[in-house]
């Protein structure tokens, strides 16, 4: 329930509820008072006032046509018996004396001085916390005697009381209500304002563990609710954005260490033979020769460390621009290979390629970085196999075949020794050798396989490694397939990727 919706409920039960409220505590007081209902007790107030109008009638006829009447007992007591059943009475003078009191006004105030009350009645009075009204009414006796009668009757069916009762009650109820629809909609709006603040402050030293807990025990979100869940969102991002920035300052420093080693080891290798050359160790042309030759190819070790250094830079920093084409991934990579067949043949390894997908598996790639990723893969493949051949050959086997017709598989099988099992789930990390020496000239750059997997999740796609029962590794790269939208030329197309 939204907080505009609670506060509307809370507005109109702060009018309602006192009024129902004070309607249930009058019902009771009608039935306490033997009453059933409202009706009932309108109905006896109406029913009194309209009787006490019919005797009073009587009692203005007797006094003016026959004040006999008033000197005999029974038609005296008569009358009062009346005027007892509608909650009045009168007091009766005769020459300044009183001669008769209703029983029920004795009832109602036995102490009562009746003599001054007759002399001097107050128009307004009150027996037994009931509010009377008073009438004098004068007449003479048949002997010439000068008497009174002064009526009182009952001019509120409630005790006096009733009325301040009533009020205090309808405050009480209104005060009541107030206070608890006033609790219980706070409740619920500032609890979790207090956890916000709590779970902000938490922020603010620096502890982003805190979980907030917005959600409504029905699970209906309302706007502070909605703001919690916002907040939550907001921590949680905020917190893997740090723990990302702390991931980043410790690659960076790993890669600031690695950088470090892998360029020191060649740059001390030509400083070594330079200084050889300088002091005269390489003292025929044929040592000179074979000194330059190593100080040309450490310069071009350091030369494509240095590229890849600056590739893996920016593909972790997703600096990299991929230009999307549609190939037809089949014919792409027997291509490529028919192209790196003739240097794997010069190297002793022999390739093999098997399309197993039957054609037409389209995927969208950018060829310059498909290029890379075989390359380093291959390369990873032949530098293995060259340090530990066996009888089986130097065989690079590549493979293709669709997957459920949503991915494109290539598979890239060698003979070499394999990959280790403690190794294996890392060799995609950037600067992890399988060889426990780091010694680049056998070891690499460590940067090889980082740079395949960031290309290949670049695409869309997925890369792992796995062992082959017979021995050797297996890569597998999972690129997903696509469709071609529209046709720019004949070389390239739009896709849907």
């Amino acid at each position: 329930m939204s907080i505009k919706v609670k506060l509307y409920m809370s507005y109109l039960a702060m009018a309602f509820v006192p009024v129902i409220l004070l309607m249930l505590f009058m019902l009771f007081i009608f039935f306490a008072g033997e009453k059933q209902d409202l009706r009932e007790f309108t109905e006896a107030k109406q029913n009194e006032s309209f009787n006490q109008a019919i005797i009073y009638g009587e009692l203005s006829y007797v006094i003016r046509e026959d004040t006999v009447k008033l000197e005999d007992k029974d038609f005296v007591k008569m009358l009062q018996e009346r005027l007892q059943e509608q909650w009045a009475g009168f007091v009766l003078t005769r020459s300044g004396e009183v001669t008769e009191v209703s029983s029920f006004l004795q009832k109602l105030s036995p102490e009562e001085d009746w003599k001054a009350l007759a002399d001097q009645p107050p128009e307004q009075l009150s027996f037994k916390l009931y509010r009377f009204t008073s009438h004098e009414l004068e007449f003479s006796y048949p002997d010439g005697s000068a008497g009174t009668m002064v009526l009182f009757h009952r001019s509120d069916p409630v005790p006096i009381f009733w009325h301040p009762l009533t009020l205090l009650a309808g405050l009480l109820f209104v005060c009541l209500t107030s206070l608890l629809l006033t609790y219980f909609v706070s409740r619920s709006i500032i609890r979790p304002i207090q956890s916000l603040r709590t779970a902000a402050l938490r922020i603010k030293e620096g502890d982003l563990t805190h979980e907030l807990h917005t959600k409504t025990k029905l699970g209906k979100q309302n706007e502070i609710a909605q703001l919690g869940s916002a907040f939550e969102e907001m921590r949680i991002r905020l917190k893997h954005s740090i723990e990302q920035s702390l991931q980043y300052e410790d690659n960076r420093k790993l890669l600031l260490s690695h950088i470090s080693h892998d360029l020191k080891t060649p740059i001390s290798a030509i400083k070594g033979y330079v200084e050889g050359i300088l002091d005269g160790i390489a003292n025929t042309d044929e040592k000179r020769v074979r000194y330059m030759h190593t100080i040309y190819r450490k310069a071009t070790d350091m030369d494509q460390l240095i590229d890849e250094l600056f590739l893996f830079s920016k593909l972790d920093l997703q600096k990299v621009a991929y230009d999307f084409k549609i190939v037809d991934i089949g014919r792409y990579v027997e291509d490529f290979m028919g192209e790196q067949r003739f240097d794997l043949e010069k190297a002793g390894v022999a390739l093999r390629f098997e399309d197993l997908s039957g054609g037409g598996l389209r995927v969208a790639a950018d060829p310059d970085k498909l290029n890379r990723v075989f390359t380093n893969i291959l390369n990873n493949c032949v530098k293995y196999m060259l340090q530990d051949q066996d009888d089986r050959g130097n065989v690079i086997t590549v493979r293709i075949r669709g997957d459920n017709d949503e991915y494109a598989i290539i598979e890239i099988d060698d003979t070499g020794p394999g990959i280790d099992l403690a190794d294996l789930p890392y060799i995609f990390d950037g600067f992890y050798r399988a060889e426990q020496s780091r010694n680049s000239e056998t070891g690499g750059s460590g940067l090889g396989l980082a740079i395949v997997k960031q290309m290949t999740e670049g695409h869309g796609g997925s890369v792992w490694a796995e062992n082959l029962p017979e021995g050797g590794a297996r890569f597998c790269i999972k690129l997903p397939l696509t469709m071609a939208i529209k046709a720019v030329n004949e070389h390239e197309e739009h896709i849907d990727h």
